[in-house]
């Protein structure tokens, strides 16, 4: 029973992941401009995958911790980790709902990322860099079994903290590289040379 509760767990784990990075990727390449149907439909078929996602991982997370509980109750829960863990996965699930009731009606709206005021703009990248980096620390903390018992709380946080911080740093260098205007194809750079020789 054990071994299957690892296994659905880690499965989930690594769909979620697979589906967020594909999904940031795709972002990215439309520099913020409104997004094609199909595109607005893989990207809602991805959410509806990722939050069945979410749900298992709570489920099968719940039930090995109340397996590891029973099998040693005075210390299992003494793991700082695992405490570090829920933390970082309830801050997960919290910026998800953020995603889902904030971010993405605006991905997915006509004026797509960059036609929405500069305040929605940062909001949207900041729960993407929050999702990201979230998913991706709270994978890292099911296998860093070395820290079980030995890392602290405080410990974990103020690592989970500093990638949090390098994301939303990266993620905000993103969307001013989206915001800078595109260089002119070398076509229209020949035709503008023209123009000045005729001038």
């Amino acid at each position: 029973m054990k071994t299957l509760l690892v296994y659905a767990h880690l499965l989930a784990a690594c769909v979620s992941v697979g589906i967020l990075l594909i999904q940031d990727s795709a972002l990215a390449k439309s520099r913020g401009k409104a997004l094609s149907a199909s595109a607005i439909k893989d990207l809602t078929k991805s959410a509806e995958v990722m939050f069945v996602a979410l749900v298992v991982l709570w489920i099968t997370g719940l039930a090995l911790v109340l397996l590891g509980y029973l099998e040693n109750p005075q210390q299992y829960l003494m793991n700082e980790k695992l405490w570090a863990k829920f933390t970082v996965v309830s801050v997960l699930t919290l910026n998800g709902i953020a995603l889902h009731y904030f971010s993405f009606p605006r991905v997915t709206s006509r004026r797509g990322l960059l036609g929405l005021p500069t305040i929605e703009q940062i909001l949207v990248t900041l729960t993407g860099a929050i999702s990201s980096t979230s998913w991706l620390f709270a994978c890292y903390l099911g296998i860093a079994r070395p820290w079980n018992y030995t890392a602290n709380y405080s410990y974990v946080m103020f690592i989970y903290a500093g990638l949090l911080i390098a994301a939303i740093i990266v993620a905000g260098e993103v969307l001013r590289m989206m915001r800078a205007p595109e260089p002119p194809l070398l076509t229209e750079k020949v035709q503008l040379r023209a123009v000045r020789k005729m001038e």
